[in-house]
C-alpha cells in the first residue's frame, strides 16, 4: 500500500486543487453568494450524475470481494434506500437553506458545459475504459472531495450564508468521502503491480477533470447557459 499511497498524495500534490480559482474566490470572499449559489445549481447535476457512471465501475470489477464495497459505495449514494437522503436530495435541501423562499426549478436550469464535459468524460472512462483507470478515477474525485467539502462547509459558514447547524451535505461528504475513496483504492491496491500505469493515468485523470470542472464553474459562474 506504501507505494499506491505516495503516489496517491503525488497526484494530490501536483494537483494543487485547493488553490483552483474557485476556491482562491471563495476564500477571499470575492464570490458573490449569489455567484455561488449559480455555480452550484449547475454542481447539483454533476452530484445527481455521479452514481451511474459508479454503477458501471463496480459491475467492471472482477472480484466480487472486491466489488462489493463499490456496490455498497453507490447504495450510500442513493441515500441508503432513503429517497430523502438521496445525494442529490441532500444537495437540494442545501440550495434551498441557501436560497429560502426561491423555487429552484433545477429542471429548468440550463445545463452548464463544463458539468456536462464532467459527466460524459466520467461515462467515458467507466465504460471504455480498463477498470483499474475508471476504479483510479473515481478514488481521487472521492479523495479531492474530502477537502473540498471541508472547504465549502467553512467558507458557506465564515460568509454567514449559513449557520452551522443548517449546514447539509457537505457536512457529511467531508467524513463519508472518506471511506469511499479509500474503499476504491484498496481496489487499486489488490492489481498495482500489473496495473500501476492504468492506475496512475486514472488517478490523473480524476484529478484533472475535478480541477477543470470547478475552473469552467468559476470562469463562466456569470454566463446564462439557454
Amino acid at each position: 500500500m506504501k507505494k499506491l499511497n505516495e503516489l496517491i498524495n503525488h497526484v494530490l500534490k501536483d494537483a494543487n486543487y485547493l488553490n483552483n480559482p474557485y476556491f482562491i474566490a471563495l476564500k477571499n470572499k470575492e464570490m458573490s453568494k449569489e455567484e455561488f449559489i449559480k455555480t452550484q445549481k449547475h454542481f447539483y447535476y454533476a452530484v445527481e450524475f455521479f452514481s451511474r457512471p459508479m454503477s458501471a465501475v463496480a459491475a467492471k470489477i472482477p472480484d466480487p470481494e472486491l466489488r462489493i464495497e463499490i456496490i455498497r459505495n453507490v447504495w450510500e449514494e442513493h441515500g441508503d434506500g432513503n429517497v430523502s437522503h438521496l445525494h442529490g436530495a441532500t444537495f437540494r435541501e442545501l440550495l434551498h437553506r441557501l436560497q429560502p423562499g426561491t423555487a429552484l426549478n433545477l429542471e429548468n436550469e440550463a445545463l452548464s458545459p463544463d458539468v456536462r464535459l464532467f459527466n460524459t468524460a466520467l461515462t467515458g472512462v467507466s465504460v471504455m475504459d480498463e477498470f483499474t483507470v475508471s476504479v483510479a478515477c473515481f478514488g481521487i474525485i472521492e479523495r479531492m472531495f474530502v477537502d473540498i467539502s471541508a472547504f465549502i462547509g467553512e467558507a458557506i459558514l465564515d460568509n454567514q450564508w449559513l449557520e452551522s447547524e443548517q449546514l447539509i451535505h457537505y457536512s457529511l461528504h467531508k467524513e463519508l468521502d472518506i471511506k469511499h475513496s479509500q474503499d476504491f483504492f484498496d481496489v487499486l491496491e489488490h492489481y498495482f503491480s500489473e496495473n500501476s500505469y492504468q492506475i496512475t493515468q486514472g488517478l490523473m485523470m480524476g484529478a484533472t477533470m475535478f480541477y477543470n470542472l470547478y475552473l469552467g464553474l468559476y470562469t463562466n459562474r456569470n454566463k446564462l447557459y439557454k
